[in-house]
């Protein structure tokens, strides 16, 4: 079970493989390659990413041990495990310790999608956070994102419903879809 109070999060220096994927913490020789996708609208507004220069990521990349230590985030990279390619992204994120409960998002570059690598890095996701004692994880997707909503569907996720006039990272509001999955699904 989650601890009430906020713990460290921790991640293998070498990250985890699993199903020809690498999800390892990001390294400062990443952020250019994957500086675009925080630039990119059609990519970040559907990831509700913050939009986010090189330089702010270096910035953010400075504060990531203090994040962590914080328990407020786990940012990964997707790596192919042939190739050493960056994928995209994924990140756990508003951890909820009382109720032992956690959301993950992800994002993948344009040459990486229709693959698997999606559903492959939301289940990811989900097994990891039961493995630090989650009883539910959820996702989120903005209305009308129809390939994210596949993607969390084959990773085992249930639509719960609308949350209504959620806020954009770009400004706005817009209706998102929950979905979640719980231990076992």
């Amino acid at each position: 079970m989650f601890e009430v109070a906020s713990r460290a999060l921790t991640f293998p220096a070498e990250g985890i493989r699993r199903n020809g994927l690498l999800f390892r913490l990001p390294r400062a020789d990443d952020i250019e390659t994957v500086a675009p996708a925080f630039g990119d609208e059609a990519l970040a507004g559907e990831a509700n990413m913050p939009a986010f220069s090189a330089d702010q990521l270096r910035e953010q990349f400075a504060q990531l041990p203090t994040m962590l230590e914080q328990g407020l985030l786990l940012p990964l990279v997707i790596v192919d495990g042939a190739t050493g390619e960056i994928q995209g992204g994924c990140v756990m994120h508003h951890f909820d310790w009382e109720k032992a409960q956690v959301e993950i998002g992800y994002w993948l570059f344009e040459h990486a999608r229709g693959r698997g690598t999606a559903t492959k890095a939301a289940r990811f996701l989900a097994d990891h956070g039961f493995s630090l004692g989650a009883v539910r994880v959820e996702a989120r997707v903005f209305v009308g994102n129809t390939a994210s909503e596949r993607v969390l569907e084959r990773a085992g996720f249930t639509r719960e419903g609308i949350l209504r006039s959620m806020p954009r990272r770009a400004g706005g509001r817009a209706d998102m879809t929950v979905f979640s999955l719980l231990p076992g699904e």
